[in-house]
């Protein structure tokens, strides 16, 4: 998991060419390939569970294919387990939640929980990271853009390898 492969992903995505239909299947795989390499670049308070947990939250925009790219798979020496929540209080404790809540009500309760209980929040939607969401991926245009509250992840008890943070747009005022 190397600056140089992350960075090398980064450009990838940015020169995208494909019609709006593989653009976005495209955009689905590039975002799951991510929530991993995004886990290679941050440090969680230790935890008691055996396993990573990626949590996603509302509608599944990736089909089978976080089950299909995660199985087997480990992250931070923890097998990787993938589960599906409709609300905040189905959350349970994750590792990453990924956050397509549209009501922005509940999106910001899922923020909240995410800080109250250091799970990396990760989400495309507008104003997410300005609301106290860690990290919002945008795709505009074929372009990637990774946007990062960096006060929000140290109020977490997140910390955000170099890396990554010098790939993104940073956020460093206070946290929501």
């Amino acid at each position: 998991m190397t600056h140089k492969w992350f960075a090398l992903a980064v450009v990838l995505v940015a020169q995208l060419v494909a019609s709006p239909a593989q653009a976005s299947q495209e955009e689905n795989r590039l975002m799951a390939v991510f929530l991993g390499r995004f886990a290679s670049y941050i440090e969680l308070p230790d935890r008691a569970s055996k396993h990573f947990v990626i949590t996603l939250i509302d509608e599944n925009p990736f089909g089978s294919l976080l089950d299909d790219l995660y199985a087997g798979k480990v992250i931070g020496g923890k097998p990787v387990v993938i589960r599906y929540a409709t609300k905040v209080e189905d959350v349970g404790q994750s590792d990453m939640l990924f956050i397509t809540l549209v009501n922005p009500r509940s999106r910001q309760e899922a923020i909240d929980y995410g800080a109250r209980n250091s799970i990396l929040t990760i989400s495309t939607a507008t104003g997410f990271a300005e609301r106290g969401g860690i990290i919002q991926l945008d795709f505009v245009q074929q372009h990637t853009r990774i946007k990062i509250n960096h006060a929000a992840a140290v109020k977490s008890n997140i910390r955000i390898g170099a890396p990554l943070l010098s790939l993104a747009s940073v956020i460093r005022g206070d946290a929501q």
